[in-house]
């Protein structure tokens, strides 16, 4: 910064230190501090920005030693919706794309309006086909119920197996699978059912 652009700035909006160069006075910043600026009032931008790499670092290494899981029930915008992509399972509302930055400002940057919503960017039918999306649900009803759903195949810890139904006594893990298919079309939901023989007995499938 030139002397007549340092003295323009409010207190405490940067730190820095006076350098001589052919003669003319100049400001090299160390540390951007932001405050007293109506961009950054309610929240400085550099400690937000370093809160939100604080929150990615510990989503992160949450992934390796619990389960987590974001429902996504409005936009999610930069941060957020990075935070749910280092989740492992995600939920997200039909009408609440993720997003890392708006359409707008992509078709800016492009120089052309190649996009015309938010969803085409990070709606359900971006996000379900390339994984990031596990499950797509139309209310906040139905996303609570989903996320029940989801926490009942859950280990109460990292160190406990999956909560799971003890098996039936008259249906052995080991017992054969009796179905066969045959030559002409079947109907492959019997590998998992059974079905009924032409002579009228049981052939046990799967389940």
């Amino acid at each position: 910064l030139d002397k007549a652009d340092y003295e323009k700035l409010e207190p405490n909006t940067v730190e820095a230190h006076m350098v001589t160069e052919c003669g003319e006075d100049r400001y090299v910043i160390d540390a951007i501090v932001g405050e007293n600026q109506k961009s950054t009032k309610g929240g400085i931008g550099v400690e937000n920005l370093q809160g939100s790499g604080l929150i990615a670092g510990e989503t992160s290494r949450a992934y390796m030693e619990t389960f987590t899981l974001s429902y996504i029930t409005g936009r999610s915008v930069g941060i957020g919706a990075y935070l749910n992509r280092l989740g492992q399972r995600n939920i997200q509302m039909v009408s609440s794309p993720m997003i890392l930055t708006g359409y707008s400002a992509l078709n800016k940057l492009l120089g052309k309006n190649v996009y015309s919503s938010q969803d085409q960017l990070g709606g359900p039918q971006i996000m379900v086909p390339n994984g990031v999306t596990h499950q797509v649900v139309r209310d906040d009803r139905e996303g609570m119920a989903a996320i029940l759903d989801w926490l009942s195949f859950v280990p109460k810890d990292v160190r406990s197996l999956p909560p799971m139904h003890q098996p039936s006594v008259g249906d052995p893990w080991d017992r054969d699978v009796e179905y066969i298919p045959s030559k002409q079309p079947y109907d492959p939901r019997d590998f998992l059912r059974g079905c009924i023989s032409s002579d009228g007995s049981q052939l046990r499938g799967f389940f």
